[in-house]
């Protein structure tokens, strides 16, 4: 009895670590194989990732890469359906709502710990704030290929013409404030007989389910402070939220005074208006504005005919500077068929070749510790029509971004859009003027708790 528990324990010891450990299907090197590889609609970053799989199949003659867009579905509709019909694909992202713990919590991804034992490659090319936001319990799951901070965008032409001081460039100096800014924009907005030829002082947001609050030292998902205290952002299960928290309050309520107030900022609607080139800072009659990553591939579209820069996001009375970071990973199925190779894909999109052809074919600066990647893609920002920083300071504020901003709440909570929409739709008339802000988020706080006790 003793000698058979003994065998049957070794047994059981073998089929655990087999089902841990990579799988061994590509020692058939002739064997054909099809990666599929689902990724956001966008022809640019269609682009980069049919110039890999083309590249990649000349390197594995035996493996085809199937690129799949999502067409007219949202991407985290498609995947999660995908998903359900158990046609998850080989790599995909997290993309619209559909983050990493979401990721984690239906068991879509592959621990890849392994796979990086396996092929012998260290994880260090990724820098240590991604290795951390992507890992739970000590495996990695995802590998970052998008990285996308918050920053001010400023219009210097404007700055110049109504004798305004340009915004701070370096994240430490605490003269550059939300009072600072609403100063600064009530000097620069010079109303005409039409909104849109207008020049407005600024143009701000809630950020997702209302991070701006994090100037004000608090958070949607924590009555503590900002949101390092909040567990969410970690994995953990939301039980309570807090939108009707006094900095939940005051930020929203300060945000809608730009436009009902203060009028510095045009209504929604001329927003909208404005908005024709993807960015209402694009018009040339905005003085100040919040933007992210996309920015950068906007403007080289739009070619601005003023000058422009960047800066860091002004400190509120909460006394920090913290906005969200919009970041984006590749992820390994857990029910991949193919996952070694799949793994080789991932490897081989977000290195070398594959990280040059992020830069030049999808426009973003993939987040890597080699920084010639960043200065590659830097060179090409510094060519946009307009912009007027040098390298050095241009460098200093958006790795300052990189290293001061917290990722996106709705790229980590589980089920972001029980949370995200609801915020959306019902904030909308706080922004209008119809309500103040501590009604609009009265119904935000009864929405979140139904969606938290389900």
């Amino acid at each position: 009895m003793n000698k058979w528990i003994y065998r049957s324990s070794i047994a059981l010891s073998f089929l655990l670590v087999t089902a841990c450990a990579p799988s061994q299907s590509t020692s058939n090197a002739n064997t054909p194989k099809t990666i599929t590889w689902l990724l956001p609609e966008d022809p640019e970053i269609d682009a980069y990732a049919n110039q890999v799989a083309k590249a990649f199949h000349k390197k594995y003659p035996n493996v085809q890469v199937k690129v799949i867009t999502p067409g007219s579905t949202a991407y985290n509709q498609k995947l999660l359906t995908m998903a359900a019909a158990g046609q998850t694909p080989d790599i995909f992202t997290d993309w619209g709502n559909t983050g990493i713990y979401t990721i984690i919590s239906q068991h879509l991804a592959a621990n890849l710990n392994p796979y990086f034992k396996q092929d012998k490659v260290s994880p260090n090319y990724i820098p240590a704030t991604y290795q951390k936001e992507y890992s739970e319990n000590g495996q990695l799951y995802g590998i970052p290929w998008l990285s996308n901070p918050t920053f001010i965008a400023y219009n210097k032409t404007l700055f110049e013409k109504y004798d305004v001081p340009l915004p701070p460039t370096s994240w430490g100096d605490k003269s550059w404030t939300t009072t600072a800014l609403l100063n600064d924009a009530e000097k620069l907005t010079h109303k005409t007989s039409s909104p849109k030829t207008s020049d407005w002082g600024a143009n701000l947001y809630a950020g997702s389910l209302g991070s701006l609050s994090w100037l004000w030292g608090a958070d949607p998902l924590n009555n503590q402070g900002g949101p390092t205290q909040s567990p969410a952002y970690t994995g953990s299960t939301i039980t309570q939220t807090y939108a009707t928290s006094p900095g939940m309050v005051n930020s929203m309520q300060w945000l809608a005074d730009l436009t009902t107030k203060y009028k510095v900022t045009p209504s929604p609607g001329t927003i909208n208006a404005m908005s024709a080139s993807g960015n209402a800072f694009w018009s040339g009659h905005i003085a100040i504005a919040e933007v992210a990553g996309w920015v950068w591939r906007q403007a080289a579209v739009v070619q601005p005919k003023f000058q422009w820069g960047i800066a860091p996001m002004p400190y509120g009375p909460g006394g920090a500077d913290t906005a969200q970071r919009e970041d984006n990973a590749f992820y390994l199925s857990s029910k991949s068929a193919n996952p070694d190779i799949a793994f080789k894909l991932m490897l081989f999109a977000t290195q070398g070749e594959g990280a040059n052809l992020l830069v030049n074919a999808a426009k973003v600066d993939p987040p890597n510790v080699n920084q010639n990647y960043f200065k590659q893609w830097s060179e090409g920002i510094s060519k946009i029509s307009g912009f007027a920083m040098d390298e050095k300071t241009f460098s200093n504020v958006f790795m300052g971004g990189v290293n001061n901003d917290f990722p996106d709440p709705t790229n980590v909570i589980s089920n972001s859009s029980d949370f995200g929409d609801p915020f959306t739709q019902l904030m909308a008339p706080v922004w209008l003027g119809r309500e103040s802000a501590a009604q609009g988020l009265k119904n935000v706080q009864q929405a979140w708790q139904r969606a938290a006790s389900h």
